[in-house]
């Protein structure tokens, strides 16, 4: 019996071991399931960048916008929400309410690393649209016969004193008045913003806020030196410098911003004014305290447009009306220079607020 399992396991013979192995996947087979692989890789590799993502813009809605938010305000008693953040072209895109009785609401943009905070942006796909046309408009353009008539019509522009578009429109304000001085008594600056616990809260910080309620008090108290004043400032923002530049009486001006019965008195009748007329947007235009035009309806930012509706809103136009002021654009933010340092007249139609 010994003898005879012996040469029956002698008739399994090598061939016979090879014929039972599993068989070589075929070509096909192994391409397959190489990209399936890769294709795992890819989503794996997705998935975790956009948790990644995810978790870095709660970080910063949570712990640092609010800081940065904190420091621009640097009013402890004001309270601010933040709102959705977006990834948007490399930077983070928020929505900031300030609660200060009238919400007051922006979008605004910051750098990933938190470093640099953009209180507005101009969006540059609507840069290719027809001069004179704002990129954000809807509504179908007014025309002069829209506009409302009266005997002596005032034309105001709300601003942020730093608001680089603010400034532009007060530039295209004073050159209109170097060019025709009687437009002085139709052209008015109110600013906008909210007071809160007695402290004024603006969209561009302290110093902002500050230079709001300098404005406001040269414009009620010394107002034979406002636009000069304005002039000045909108150079290098040089508010000291400006004062004695042209003759502003500092001690009148300092009585008035620390009289909370003059200086936050004027600027309060500014921002409830605003408020009324759902103004949060620098420059906007607003004809005899009740209609809210749009220069770009008349020909963009530029002084013969401020003219035009100046003109079309009067009952007895004057005889400056038949003459015709500039047509350039001028320069944004501050500027020694009157004209913009690049000749696209379309970015001026941005503003800062919402």
């Amino acid at each position: 019996m010994k003898k005879t399992t012996k040469s029956v396991r002698s008739t399994v013979s090598k061939n016979q071991v090879d014929a039972v192995k599993m068989p070589a996947p075929k070509p096909k087979s192994r391409l397959a399931l190489v990209a399936f692989a890769a294709v795992l890789v890819v989503a794996v590799g997705w998935l975790f960048r956009n948790i990644s993502s995810q978790n870095a813009m709660t970080r910063f809605k949570a712990n640092i916008i609010p800081e940065v938010v904190k420091k621009i305000i640097n009013s402890p008693s004001t309270k601010f929400e933040i709102g959705s953040v977006k990834d948007v072209s490399g930077v983070y895109q928020f929505e900031l309410t300030l609660k200060t009785g009238a919400d007051q609401k922006y979008t605004s943009y910051i750098t990933k690393d938190g470093k640099i905070l953009f209180v507005s942006g101009i969006n540059t796909a609507s840069l290719g649209q027809v001069k004179g046309q704002s990129a954000s408009s809807q509504a179908k353009a007014m025309t002069c016969n829209d506009v409302p008539k009266t005997a002596a019509p005032k034309l105001t522009a709300f601003v942020m004193s730093n608001c680089p578009y603010g400034l532009q429109m007060l530039r295209a304000m004073t050159q209109a008045l170097n060019e025709q001085p009687a437009l002085a008594n139709n052209f008015d600056v109110k600013y906008i913003g909210s007071i809160d616990n007695g402290k004024i809260i603006s969209l561009h910080g302290e110093q902002e806020a500050q230079e709001d309620l300098k404005q406001v008090c040269i414009r009620e108290e010394q107002p034979s030196k406002y636009w000069d004043y304005l002039a000045c400032y909108m150079k290098e923002g040089k508010s000291d410098e400006c004062s004695t530049q042209t003759g502003i009486d500092t001690t009148q001006l300092n009585a008035c911003t620390a009289d909370k019965n003059r200086g936050l008195a004027y600027v309060q009748k500014d921002f409830n004014l605003a408020d009324k007329l759902n103004i949060g947007s620098s420059p906007t235009l607003v004809l005899n305290d009740k209609t809210v035009v749009s220069e770009f309806d008349f020909g963009g930012r530029v002084p013969n447009a401020l003219q035009q509706i100046v003109c079309c809103g009067s009952s007895n136009k004057g005889d400056y009306c038949n003459q015709a002021l500039s047509k350039n654009e001028v320069a944004t933010s501050f500027s020694v220079s009157a004209q913009p340092s690049n000749q696209n007249t379309n970015s001026s139609a941005a503003n800062c607020g919402n």
